[in-house]
């Protein structure tokens, strides 16, 4: 893991994480960047759990792309939290995403494409607090979000690159 992250994580990278939701979040990797002392990196990802409150925690965050930093039973994330309200350890820039339309975004990058449109963020307040979100025509035009590097935990693969992840186990 540490020859991972100190080779594909360089400081001020975009870092997609936890794409598969709370069964398959790399926290190894994650834990790692904080024992390498990243900095500046932007975290995308949807739902993040609590690692990327960790991360924002040990002060290796410059931006959060992602629908929210927290976890389902422990709330909002308190070290998200103090980053947006008092800036500590430091000021956060934070791009609001819904779990579907930070989907949108990386299907776009994905697709080449610059921007999917969808309906679902009509009349949220989420459109005010990111440029990457643009409402015309009936529609909100979704930007492609590109990660520089995308972290996937998956329970088992091999030297090729061949995964499986199995998901939920209980």
């Amino acid at each position: 893991m540490a020859e991972a992250i100190g080779r594909f994580v360089p400081d001020g990278a975009a870092v997609a994480m936890g794409t598969s939701l709370e069964p398959l979040i790399p926290f190894a990797a994650g834990h790692e960047m904080i024992r390498q002392r990243r900095r500046d990196l932007e975290l995308v990802g949807p739902i993040s759990d609590s690692l990327f409150d960790q991360l924002i925690g040990a002060g290796c965050v410059r931006r959060v792309t992602a629908a929210w930093v927290g976890n389902v039973s422990e709330g909002l994330g308190h070290c998200y939290r103090r980053a947006c309200e008092q800036q500590m350890p430091r000021a956060l820039e934070v791009r609001d995403h819904s779990n579907f339309s930070i989907s949108l975004a990386l299907w776009a990058a994905a697709w080449n494409v610059p921007s999917l449109p969808t309906r679902t963020l009509l009349g949220s307040d989420i459109l005010r607090t990111n440029p990457g979100l643009v409402a015309g025509d009936g529609l909100v035009h979704v930007q492609s979000v590109r990660p520089d590097v995308a972290i996937v935990h998956v329970q088992r693969a091999d030297e090729m690159g061949r995964a499986h992840a199995w998901g939920p186990l209980a």
